[in-house]
């Protein structure tokens, strides 16, 4: 255990008694002011270990562990064109998906592309965008996205 204000802080893998307490405080104050989990003496983790912990592995209408349909692929395709690669925000128009399940597909749509069209792997650039399909190959149907926020 680390220490962080005076107060021994955990790390490493998640109990199935954190997890517990952890949906016990969000079905009751639902999820937000996550630090107050470590303050109220619930959890020995960080807020943001908490947050983390809640929108990646419990919130309960998650998509684990299932492929991306193809209507979720034409939308994160859409969107990504649109907005580049800002996962989180492309996640809010996907019901169940976390920001991490959309940039794996992405990364795995885009390796698998790389190796069918045989393009050499380029190094990521950060704030660059870069199109994948030459001009004219991969033609996308025209997609209307709904916004869902659940969160």
């Amino acid at each position: 255990m680390e220490r962080q204000n005076g107060v021994n802080m955990k790390k490493g893998p998640w109990t199935a008694e954190e997890d517990e307490i952890l949906v016990n405080y969000v079905n009751k104050f639902g999820p937000r002011d996550w630090s107050s989990l470590r303050s109220k003496g619930l959890l020995p983790r960080t807020g943001k270990s908490c947050r983390l912990r809640w929108v990646n592995r419990l919130q309960p209408n998650l998509k684990t562990g299932c492929k991306f349909s193809a209507e979720e692929e034409r939308v994160v395709i859409e969107l990504q064109a649109q907005f580049g690669n800002k996962w989180a925000k492309i996640a809010t128009y996907l019901e169940g998906r976390t920001d991490n399940d959309v940039k794996n597909f992405w990364s795995t749509r885009r390796k698998r592309l790389e190796r069918i069209l045989q393009i050499p792997p380029q190094k990521s650039q950060k704030n660059k965008q870069r199109s994948l399909e030459p001009q004219g190959l991969y033609e996308l149907p025209a997609l209307e996205v709904t916004v869902s926020h659940s969160s």
